[in-house]
């Protein structure tokens, strides 16, 4: 498959030089996702707009309702035909008859199933994408044209992108101003008077939205006469209720959101990843004051308009502004909104299908007049360069892998980046390494002359230090041009990206573990932060390849291995269990006595190069070393998880298995405990007969396993990866910015 078109350009699409409108197009947009969210509502207001003077079809996959029933479908008009796919089955071949019997002019997709479904076929439609999150998958670069709904991701396209970029945003339907008597009656059935003060946020019910510091702000707030109500649903809801005090009222799916930003005092957008903001527009329309968090789309927003930002995640700061906007009482806005308004959307849509067309099929194609040439961005010549500086060395591998699974990642989102890893000659997994390595006799922390002789001939537009680092490195890499991050887990390992010489140095600061473990930013982190304003902290839970559901189920069966049907026993690398001689003798004694006594499929990650076979029961599997993607697949398949207590422990609750917790490194008996205490982990002491045991009983338990796979849930704890591509291919964005 070759991608089309002419080297990339960047263009706002409007209408000044733009190609004559002469002939009715056939669209179709391909919408795969369930529900309705920003994305969808987005995707039904175009096809709503376009239906006026267009032929225009939406595909959907037939289960395209929400657990709570909402759906896209109920959101678009008549005119628009609606076309329903195989979910799961057929669905690319399915797609591909409707594309051959349909003949479009243009195929717009929406968000990444759809879109890598569609480059698959190569259409000789015109495909335009719509860039709703962020570029994380190679599809998007097969498009003819990428409609960006927010500047930051401007910087994420590829340079070498042969398609036509454009900034298209979300659209706005302004909604008309409700009479006083509504608003009161709006307020009333919240338990809210004329005197009192009401917060508000709107969104799904996922750990991304960041609704728990909201709810948490809210109470340290300890606002006087005031109610908290957030609309929305989704999976975290429940939690959200738990933490939530009496004051706060969740109310669901809502088809009259619009109406409700009205009654609101003040609207709060809390979200920890939020590429565009569709709910500030929608509150700044209502004339509702806004608070956001600092996400990459807010912050776009608040170069133009006056909504107040705070840090992500950031409770004691958001508390801080509730108070300050509750202190001046019930204020109205007026914004300039037209930018968003859904005419101007859509003609800048057309613009972009017109001239999309043009440089596909040539001038002569109906209802295309002749397009100018397109401006092309000067970027600095070759692909994006990152360098990876992982801690390495003999024992735990936890960093190589972490910044291993990220490149992966990242080599899918951008294919021609040129990515390299500094790796001592004696690492742990070193030959799993699949891109180029710059060799250090020991771990990168202790080969400072190799680490700068590395950059010195590199010269990486970012470099990303796991763990690792010194001073004279990171200055080093700072005078190169490029832009840094530093990875941390535990406070105690986090402790010198918090030191005023590295804060000046650094531009990201990772911080990969949920916050039960980690505890989130101290005050004196936070009062630092307040002298560094360029020095960003993102928190995510975790870091893993995603495990894709077809090949997951390929991979299974090739090994005999059925859903839901066998236990994984992973002790980890030796760096992670140096309270046992040897984690991984001790797990397979543990693994061979549960299948003695359940029969059960245990499968053990042995981490070994070899293994040898074993006498032991046939449904014991002892695997010996497998990649990041292969131990991604069992974990998201399995019942249950019997592992230490570092990095598997947390990606096995990200994929919400219960688990049993085996403390084999002196940092991890206290994390285990914590998630003890949360109901989402059994601890079992350093023995193969008690971790046979545990794991016995929870495997036999299934009321203690549906709880604990509730509990899991509840704790919403995510894969962060793509969070840490897209910020990667951001900073690699500024830092050629400013080599211009």
């Amino acid at each position: 498959m070759q991608p089309h078109g002419t080297p990339m350009s960047v263009r706002r699409a409007d209408s000044s030089g733009a190609p004559v409108v002469a002939e009715r197009l056939r669209i179709l947009h391909v919408v795969l996702s369930r529900g309705f969210a920003g994305s969808e509502r987005a995707a039904a207001e175009l096809c709503n707009a376009l239906s006026k003077r267009h032929d225009v079809a939406l595909v959907v996959r037939r289960d395209h309702r929400a657990p709570h029933g909402a759906s896209i479908v109920d959101y678009v008009l008549p005119d628009v035909r609606i076309i329903e796919l195989p979910a799961r089955w057929q669905t690319s071949d399915r797609l591909a008859g409707i594309v051959r019997d349909w003949q479009p002019d243009v195929v717009h997709t929406h968000l990444r199933r759809g879109t890598r479904y569609v480059a698959r076929l190569a259409p000789a439609a015109a495909h335009v994408c719509s860039l709703h999150l962020s570029i994380n998958g190679p599809h998007y670069l097969y498009a003819d044209g990428i409609l960006c709904i927010s500047e930051w991701q401007l910087a994420t396209i590829p340079p070498d992108y042969p398609g036509t970029v454009y900034l298209v945003p979300n659209s706005l339907e302004r909604h008309p101003r409700l009479d006083p008597g509504r608003v009161r009656a709006l307020r009333a059935s919240f338990g809210v008077g004329e005197a009192d003060f009401l917060v508000g946020g709107v969104g799904r019910l996922v750990a991304s939205k960041g609704f728990d510091v909201l709810v948490q702000a809210f109470e340290r707030a300890a606002l006087p006469n005031a109610r908290l109500v957030i609309a929305g649903d989704g999976r975290q809801r429940g939690r959200l209720a738990r933490l939530a005090n009496d004051r706060t009222t969740f109310t669901g799916f809502r088809h009259d959101v619009k109406d409700l930003y009205q009654a609101f005092d003040v609207f709060v957008c809390p979200s920890n990843y939020e590429p565009f903001g569709r709910v500030i527009i929608e509150a700044l329309d209502a004339g509702t004051p806004v608070i956001a968090s600092d996400a990459d789309g807010p912050r776009d927003i608040a170069r133009r308009y006056p909504i107040e930002l705070f840090p992500r995640g950031d409770v004691e700061r958001l508390a801080a502004a509730l108070r300050v906007t509750a202190a001046r009482g019930r204020v109205r806005l007026e914004a300039d909104l037209s930018e968003f308004e859904l005419s101007s959307v859509v003609e800048r849509t057309e613009t972009a299908y017109r001239e999309v067309l043009a440089l596909k099929h040539g001038t002569g194609y109906p209802g295309v007049a002749a397009v100018r040439a397109p401006v092309r961005l000067q970027a600095p010549p070759g692909p994006p360069r990152y360098l990876f500086s992982p801690v390495s060395g003999p024992g735990g591998a936890g960093e190589l892998m972490r910044c291993l699974i990220i490149a992966r990642e990242l080599r899918r989102a951008e294919p021609s980046a040129d990515i390299r890893f500094l790796v001592s000659r004696t690492a742990v997994f070193r030959e799993s390494v699949d891109f180029p390595v710059i060799d250090t006799d020991a771990s990168p922390t202790n080969s400072t002359r190799q680490v700068l002789a590395a950059i010195a001939a590199f010269h990486p537009e970012v470099m990303v230090f796991d763990n690792s680092g010194r001073t004279s490195q990171l200055r080093a890499a700072k005078q190169a041009g490029a832009m840094l991050v530093f990875s941390s887990r535990a406070p105690k390992l986090r402790w010198k990206a918090f030191r005023l010489k590295w804060m000046r140095l650094l531009d990201e600061h990772w911080i990969v573990f949920p916050t039960f473990v980690t505890g989130g930013l101290t005050r004196i982190e936070k009062f630092k932060m307040g002298f560094f304003p360029h020095y960003r902290v993102r928190h995510l839970d975790t870091l893993f390849t995603p495990s894709e559901p077809g090949e997951r189920a390929g991979w299974l069966a090739g090994r005999g291995l059925q859903p839901d049907d066998y236990v994984v026993f992973s002790p980890g690398g030796r760096g992670e269990g140096h309270l046992v001689a040897d984690p991984a003798e001790l797990f397979i004694a543990a693994a061979r006595r549960f299948v003695e006594r359940t029969g059960a499929t245990a499968v053990v990650l042995t981490g070994r190069s070899e293994v040898s076979s074993t006498d032991g029961p046939a449904a014991l599997q002892l695997l010996p070393r497998v990649g990041p993607d292969e131990v991604q697949h069992l974990l998201a398949g399995c019942r249950m998880v019997v592992c230490n207590g570092g990095t598997t422990l947390v990606h096995s609750l990200a994929h919400g298995r219960p688990i049993v917790a085996v403390p084999l490194a002196g940092d991890q008996g206290r994390r285990i405990r914590r998630a003890a205490r949360r109901g989402i982990a059994i601890e079992a002491p350093r023995d193969a007969g008690a971790i046979a045991d545990t794991a016995t009983g929870l495997h036999g338990d299934a009321a203690l396993l549906a709880r604990m796979r509730q509990a899991v849930e509840d704790m919403g704890i995510a894969n962060g990866v793509g969070e840490a591509v897209a910020a990667l291919r951001m900073l690699a964005g500024v830092s050629r910015g400013r080599a211009a």
